[in-house]
């Protein structure tokens, strides 16, 4: 195997995850924390590792855990974005005067994030020559437990990844062939890796339909009990203005239970089968703390928004979508339409 630099940023349940992984693997890892949100870095630091458990099982001893991300990303050959879709456009910002020819960016999972990030690029820095990647969605499933410990659930048997220019994916599957911790199959465009993330009808329509449950602290598991045959079935709606979008767009994107079932080598028959029993979505609650939750936060705003405002740019119709939108902008008295990614065709165009 050959040792790579990787810088890991963000230092939440993936990226503590990956960050340990890897060092297991014997790379060498930087992990950058924001100082506004310093997760289990200051633990990491202190025990100068991470310690897997689930069905990885080890110590993985960190190169660097910092909130210096200069230091971080400078030397990587390989910076692996772990972060809320929120935050990877401001990070990208800030490192972009750090970085290298040569180095190659991986957004671990589809909101759209690396087009943002090489109109940025082509904005400020267009002689620059690195390559930006994006994910279909992150490979494992996972929760970070505290104390630096991390507990890894499951692993997908594959996921989907697309260079801002597709010439360059093949090239970056092979770079990545002993990073990424499952098989990587080519996706024809940076925007078709974001229209298979279908995380945000699944979290988005949970969230929204268990808010006084989630609110009043009652545990539960997230999936198998939070979701209803009626909720699963607002979710296959919702599923099909998605899907409608892609066909519009020339993409075949499968029904989301379909693309799971796929991703965890399961074969359950329907989305509410799925969630009734994926093992991967059940052995813990993965209940969030509060509606305010990434599954709204980013959900909504970086896959919700940009679905609906393209949807509306090429003459689908979109209403589930922009109800979800609508309802958890009301819980939260937020217009999440205005603060949401918003893009339309003209601003995808060089992307698809």
């Amino acid at each position: 195997m050959v040792v790579k630099k990787i810088a890991i940023l963000g230092c939440g349940n993936g990226g503590q995850a990956l960050a340990g992984y890897l060092s297991l693997l014997g790379h060498q890892v930087n992990l950058y924390a924001h100082p506004n949100h310093l997760g289990g870095i200051k633990t990491i630091q202190q025990h100068q590792g991470i310690e897997l458990g689930g069905i990885v099982n080890g110590f993985g001893k960190i190169n660097l855990a910092s909130t210096d991300l200069q230091e971080c990303v400078a030397d990587a050959e390989v910076i692996l974005m772990t972060l809320p879709a929120l935050a990877c456009e401001e990070i990208f910002t800030k490192m972009l005067p750090y970085l290298k020819n040569g180095q190659i960016i991986v957004n671990m999972a589809g909101y759209f994030s690396s087009i943002i990030e090489d109109q940025i690029r082509i904005k400020n820095r267009p002689e620059l020559d690195i390559t930006i990647t994006e994910l279909t969605t992150f490979p494992y499933a996972c929760r970070a437990e505290g104390n630096n410990k991390v507990n890894i659930v499951a692993n997908k048997k594959f996921v989907g990844i697309s260079a801002t220019t597709p010439s360059q994916t093949d090239n970056v599957i092979r770079e990545l062939a002993n990073i990424i911790p499952c098989p990587l199959v080519a996706k024809s465009s940076a925007l078709e890796v974001s229209l298979y993330n279908a995380s945000g009808i699944y979290h988005s329509v949970t969230v929204i339909f268990n808010a006084a449950r989630i609110g009043n602290k009652d545990e539960f598991y997230f999936y198998k009990e939070g979701i209803s045959e009626e909720t699963a079935n607002a979710m296959i709606r919702l599923d099909q203005e998605r899907r409608n979008i892609g066909q519009k767009l020339g993409y075949n994107l499968p029904e989301n239970y379909q693309q799971l079932n796929a991703y965890y080598g399961y074969n359950y028959s329907s989305i509410y089968d799925y969630y009734k029993n994926s093992q991967a979505h059940n052995t813990i609650k993965f209940m969030p703390p509060s509606t305010r939750t990434r599954y709204i936060l980013e959900d909504i705003q970086y896959l919700l928004v940009p679905w609906q405002s393209i949807g509306q740019s090429i003459g689908i119709e979109t209403k589930g979508i922009k109800a979800m939108i609508d309802i958890a902008s009301f819980l939260h008295d937020t217009d999440y339409m205005a603060s949401g990614r918003k893009l339309d065709l003209e601003s995808i165009q060089n992307y698809s």
